[in-house]
This record gives C-alpha cells, sequence and structure tokens, in this order.
C-alpha cells in the first residue's frame, strides 16, 4: 500500500506534460522577427534584484519602454519583483546570425564601477523569449533536456575567478534556440498552409570579447579572444544566435530543463521521504502502545464501579480530567492564534492541491505568489469561524474579538511588508511594489478579509457550543512539582526536533529555490512531506500530553501551541543556514 502511495505522489510531481490554463502555445512563421525582452537582474549573495536597466546597457527610446511597461502585471509578478521590458537584443526565426552589434558606448567611471560592483555581487542577468526564461547552458554542448541549467547568465567575471585579478565584463552573448516544426494547417481551398514553428529551448553562453581585438564577421568566434575588462571605457555590445531543430521536445514539455531535478536531489528527496517514515512509524508505534496498554487499562480501572477505593489512590491523568478543558490564561490570543493558524493551513493545502494539478506552473508567471494571496484571503472566514468556535467555548462571545482576529495578524504582516518596501523603495529595487499595489493590498485585507472573518464568525458563533466531556472544578488543582524534562522550554523545544527531522529537507529545497534562482516544482514530493510533517506533529503532541498529564500538569493549551511554533522557527533558522553555506560553496567553486 505505502508503495503505490508513493509511486502515485511521484508520478503527480514529476509530470509536466501540461498546457498551462491561461498560457497558449505559440507557432511563429519563418522570418519572423521576434523581439527578446530583459528581466530583473538577480543575484544569490544580494536578495534585491533591480531593473535590468539600472545599469547603462544600450536601450530602447523611452517613448517605446514606457508604451510596453504600460501592459498589466498580475499581483504575484508585481510582488515578486519581476519588471519584463523591451530591449535592442531580437532574433528572426531560424535565421543564424554568427555575431550582431547592438550599440557602441563610451562609459564614464562612475557607470564602469556600477557594472563592476554588480559583477562582484554576482548578479545575473534575465531574458525572455516566447514566455521561456533564458537558461545558461551548462557546457558547450547542444541544449540538452537531460541536464539541469540555472536562470539567467552571469553579467561578468568576478575578480577572484579571474587569473589577472581584475573584473570582466560579459559584452557577448551567443543564443541557441530550439525549435521544432509543426504539422502544416489545411487551408479552406484544400491547400497546406506555410509551415510553423514553435520555440522549445532558449539557452545563452555569455562571453566576454574585446572587440577591438575581434570584430564581429561571418567568422566570428569568442572563444579564446581577450577578454574586456571594466577599466575599459568603450564597450561594444553583440550577439549571436542559433537555431537548433529538437523534435524530441514538445511544447508542452519544454519546462522541463528547468524543473527537472539532478540525480543527486532526486536520491536526496527519496533518503528524506524515508527518513520521515520512520520517524511516522516511531512515532505511531509510540502511540498505539500508549492507547492499546496504558489508557485501555486505565480506562478499565478508572470505569470499574468495584475499584472506588483503589481508584481513590491513584494518581496520573485521573485525577486531572476536571482539570483539562479549563479556560487557559489569555484565552483570547490563543483563539486569535489558533484561527490564524487554520487559515495558514487551509491556504497550503488549497495551494497544494492547485499546484499538484498544474495550474501553477512556473509558465504563468506570478501565479503561486497570486494564489498564496488570494487564497490567504479568501480562507479568512475560516479563520472567522474557528476563533468564534473556540471563543464560544471559552465564553468569550464578543465581536471586538472577532475583529482582532481578521486584523492582527495581517496587521503585522503588512506592517513589516510596508517597512521592508520603504527600505527597497530607497534602493531603487525592483521588488518595490508601487502605490497603486499597496492600496490594493489593503482594499484586500480591510474588504475582503476582514468581511469574510466577521461572516466565519458569524455562522461560527451560531453553531451550538463545543461542550468539554467533563465538567471543570471552581477550585483549581495545586500541580506537583515536575521533573526537569516536563517543564516550560523542554517541553516546547525538545518535541520539535520529530517534525524538524520529517521536512529540514524538503525546506533546504524550497529555499533554494528562493536564494538560488532556480525552479522549486517537485510538488508531489512536497505534498508527501508536508502530510508526513502534520501526522508528526500530531502524534508528538499526543505523546507529551499524555505524559504531561500522567505528572497532573494540566496546562497544557499554550504549551503545545508553542511546540511547533519555536521547531518551525528552529527549522527555517537552520535550514537557511545550510542554504547559505551552500551558496558560499558554490561561489567559492
Amino acid at each position: 500500500m505505502m508503495n503505490k502511495m508513493l509511486l502515485a505522489l511521484t508520478v503527480v510531481g514529476t509530470v509536466q506534460g501540461f498546457y498551462i490554463p491561461g498560457v497558449m502555445p505559440m507557432s511563429y512563421d519563418k522570418n519572423v522577427d521576434l523581439g527578446i525582452k530583459v528581466n530583473s537582474l538577480t543575484s544569490i549573495q544580494n536578495i534585491m534584484p533591480y531593473e535590468w536597466y539600472s545599469l547603462p546597457f544600450c536601450a530602447p527610446s523611452k517613448e517605446d519602454r514606457q508604451k510596453y511597461t504600460s501592459r498589466s502585471q498580475n499581483l504575484g509578478e508585481v510582488l515578486w519583483g519581476d519588471k519584463i521590458e523591451i530591449s535592442l537584443y531580437s532574433v528572426n526565426v531560424l535565421t543564424d546570425e554568427p555575431c550582431k552589434l547592438i550599440c557602441q558606448r563610451e562609459y564614464t567611471e562612475k557607470e564602469m564601477r556600477q557594472f563592476q560592483n554588480r559583477i562582484e555581487q554576482k548578479y545575473r542577468g534575465n531574458m525572455v523569449l516566447d514566455n521561456l526564461p533564458v537558461a545558461e547552458e551548462p557546457s558547450s554542448e547542444r541544449l540538452s533536456t537531460n541536464s539541469a541549467v540555472q536562470v539567467g547568465f552571469p553579467l561578468g567575471v568576478p575578480k577572484a575567478a579571474t587569473m589577472r585579478g581584475e573584473t570582466f565584463i560579459n559584452n557577448h552573448l551567443a543564443f541557441t534556440i530550439a525549435y521544432n516544426k509543426q504539422p502544416p494547417t489545411v487551408l479552406k481551398n484544400g491547400e497546406l498552409g506555410p509551415e510553423r514553428y514553435r520555440i522549445v529551448g532558449f539557452q545563452v553562453t555569455p562571453y566576454t570579447v574585446d572587440h577591438d581585438e575581434l570584430s564581429c564577421a561571418a567568422t566570428f568566434s569568442p572563444e579564446n579572444v581577450k577578454p574586456l575588462s571594466t577599466s575599459a571605457r568603450k564597450v561594444t555590445w553583440s550577439y549571436s544566435v542559433k537555431w537548433v531543430e529538437d523534435p524530441n521536445v514538445d511544447w508542452s514539455t519544454r519546462w522541463d530543463v528547468y524543473l527537472r531535478s539532478t540525480a543527486t536531489e532526486s536520491r536526496i528527496h527519496w533518503f528524506a521521504i524515508i527518513n520521515s517514515l520512520l520517524v511516522v512509524v516511531f512515532l505511531s508505534v509510540i502511540v498505539a502502545i500508549i492507547l492499546l496498554r496504558a489508557l485501555h487499562k486505565d480506562f478499565n480501572r478508572y470505569n470499574d464501579a468495584d475499584n472506588s477505593e483503589e481508584q481513590q489512590e491513584e494518581t496520573g491523568w485521573k485525577l486531572v480530567h476536571t482539570e483539562v478543558f479549563r479556560t487557559p490564561p489569555h484565552a483570547l490570543w490563543l483563539c486569535v492564534y489558533v484561527g490564524t493558524g487554520a487559515q495558514l493551513l487551509g491556504m497550503s493545502v488549497s495551494t497544494l492541491v492547485f499546484a499538484l494539478f498544474g495550474f501553477l506552473s512556473p509558465a504563468n508567471r506570478g501565479a503561486l505568489l497570486s494564489a498564496l494571496i488570494f487564497l490567504f484571503v479568501l480562507l479568512g472566514s475560516y479563520a472567522g469561524f474557528t476563533s468564534a468556535r473556540l471563543l464560544k467555548m471559552f465564553g468569550m462571545r464578543q465581536w471586538n474579538h472577532i475583529f482582532i482576529v481578521g486584523l492582527f495578524f495581517p496587521g503585522q504582516i503588512v506592517f513589516v511588508w510596508f517597512c521592508l518596501n520603504l527600505l527597497l523603495w530607497s534602493k531603487n529595487s525592483a521588488s518595490a511594489v508601487p502605490f497603486t499595489t499597496i492600496l490594493t493590498i489593503m482594499a484586500l485585507w480591510i474588504g475582503v478579509s476582514l468581511v469574510l472573518v466577521l461572516l466565519g464568525a458569524v455562522v461560527g458563533f451560531k453553531k451550538s457550543t463545543i461542550e468539554p466531556p467533563c465538567k471543570t472544578n471552581a477550585v483549581h488543582r495545586t500541580i506537583p512539582p515536575q521533573p526537569w524534562y516536563l517543564r516550560a522550554p523542554q517541553t516546547m523545544l525538545l518535541p520539535g526536533i520529530l517534525p524538524f527531522g520529517a521536512a529540514f529537507i524538503e525546506s533546504v529545497f524550497i529555499l533554494s529555490s528562493v536564494w538560488q534562482g532556480r525552479v522549486y516544482y517537485v510538488f508531489g514530493f512536497l505534498s508527501l512531506v508536508f502530510f508526513i510533517l502534520i501526522v508528526t506533529c500530531a502524534e508528538t503532541t499526543i505523546v507529551m500530553i499524555y505524559f504531561q498529564l500522567t505528572r497532573e500538569d494540566y496546562n497544557w493549551w499554550w504549551r503545545y501551541f508553542y511546540n511547533f511554533f519555536l521547531a518551525t522557527a528552529l527549522r527555517s533558522t537552520e535550514t537557511d543556514k545550510l542554504v547559505k553555506g551552500t551558496d558560499h560553496m558554490t561561489v567559492t567553486a
């Protein structure tokens, strides 16, 4: 049964042969001119992306750029910092270009210093052709779908990687465009139409070329040419184009080269899942022992009327059964956090479902981030419903509490995001959000999310009150001294190690996709790890609460809420350290 489930999830996570809703394939006639668009400059060392024309590249006129930038972008594109603009790079379908000049410019010392700083910070240029991002070829061989590629290309060669201790600028780009032929269509008069072609690959090899030593010509070859240092003042920008037919790649699978993991990464995924499953099996055995032996025995003895005297002499969880459902301190904030947690959980599950069905492909730019935001807003009703049920259970049915649910957590997120956006504005970053987008976010929060929280609370308050199975005593029971391993700091940190181990490896891959500019799309693995994480958290909570109650400590509400909050913080911190360490090793190599 387990093998079948793993096989099914693997298939879901590895199949990419689909057509994305809203992204239609484009076929082109021969000799049609296509413009290559430019995107933001990104780096694995500096988290701030910058617009392409923040550096003094050769650029179209301001009027042409303004006409194109007036096009609408979805919310995810704006928040992610994608600033796609037109450029002077263009290709002609099926026409090879050995070398084509764009422009020749004289730069000031300040402008060349800008190039040098971005090159030393490992910034990469990003381009788009037919909605396909450019990728750096892994070798001098032609485009291959069996090897992983890195999106974008380096702007130059940093000083540490050169023999001469100088910074070189990549001023020549050699594009390799893969295509396949489409069957000719039948016209109305019965004749066959012209042959059409679809682009299935877009890769580049950057070169640093001193054009004073080698000029553009039909025999242009940029290998083994004197490099161009940033100490120069005159830079000649050029590019070449090579079209390669690749009938083995369909339009629907052209993203495979970006999404495919290496063999080592696939093995790491499987080892991590096997490790997580072993953790789940281990916890399941412990829970089964508790339920089948300890609890079953205790229940039989507790319900036996003939053992009333023995029952009075016993200690453990039976003596606090009238205390465990006592209203915890600061119950309002517990309801707020639990309601928000339910909202985040619903958002995560819904996003995974949409991703597994292929609606959040990277081909649909900004779709993942947009889906996260809109699902969080729509599931505000679930947060209001959950919080209202708990508030009614604790006897705290007040509408001002529901407003706190809708304003507290989103308000913190919006405040921190706004402060970060001020910093991005000051640095002229491409991810700086315009004022109109801020108004859109505020409208979604106040006008939609908060309203849905209130509507969910209406439904929750109308439901019958959750009645605990045992009445609560009027007088608090004294809690005996606890052993060191059942005190608050330890019970919050120690149980978080198991969930941390279950989801640690997958967190590394997710953060690597953010910090290292890689495309993450193994949602099949992610779904399985997410399910294992939930089961691990639930079983760990059952075990720890049982141990705590047997020591007659009934203050469990907040302790085990913070338990997995701290586990998540630990997982994020350690994963981030590992990813940054990987970045350092990559740069050093």
